[in-house]
């Protein structure tokens, strides 16, 4: 088992990920300086990565409203036009992420749950490698429960509107083949979604 109670690093590469999850048979030892988390322990190395690459991408989304609570999260949604939704921290223990979106009933929020070796959403059946992944379905989806992600009221950088143009063109497999600078490949990767 992994003892390794911080919540993950968004800029930690997988090769960072890797080298600080250190599976030991003894917690390691808690000072009073180190940084508190209601999170549990991650089962494996391979659980964090996932955690880890989530969070990463998550941050660059615009999306992502990090430790929100229910109940100013749905006051955010109640206006919005049925489909819109965010990620924001779980306030449970042994889930990380909850999905607040703008039903017909009116705001609803429905816990992201780790299952193995991926994300599901609670009593779904369905299991995603990614949580990006997970979000596409249900916005393609015949039900399309969700339809656009709620990123504030300030105007979004022209930047990140081309980052996700572009992805959105050429698919997230293609963009090592575009024939662009690696700076330009790297602001990319830092987002490869079009959502």
């Amino acid at each position: 088992m992994v003892h390794h109670n911080e919540p993950p690093d968004p800029s930690a590469s997988p090769q960072d990920v890797v080298s600080v999850a250190v599976s030991t048979n003894a917690p390691a030892p808690q000072s009073h300086l180190d940084p508190q988390t209601h999170f549990r322990p991650f089962r494996d190395v391979d659980e964090r990565a996932l955690i880890a690459n989530a969070t990463r991408f998550l941050g660059n989304s615009g999306f992502y409203w990090g430790p929100l609570d229910v109940a100013e999260a749905h006051a955010r949604l109640a206006s919005l036009p049925i489909g819109t939704f965010l990620i924001r921290d779980s306030v449970q223990t042994d889930v990380f992420f909850t999905l607040s979106y703008r039903s017909v009933d009116g705001p609803t929020s429905v816990r992201v749950l780790l299952r193995g070796s991926g994300f599901a959403l609670d009593g779904s059946k369905h299991i995603f490698p990614c949580l990006f992944e997970l979000l596409r379905f249900y916005m393609t989806s015949p039900k399309k429960s969700l339809k656009q992600p709620y990123r504030g009221s300030a105007p979004q950088k022209l930047q990140e509107l081309c980052r996700r143009a572009v992805v959105k063109t050429y698919g997230k497999e293609n963009l090592e083949k575009l024939p662009v600078s690696t700076v330009l490949k790297d602001f990319l990767h830092l987002y490869p979604f079009s959502i």
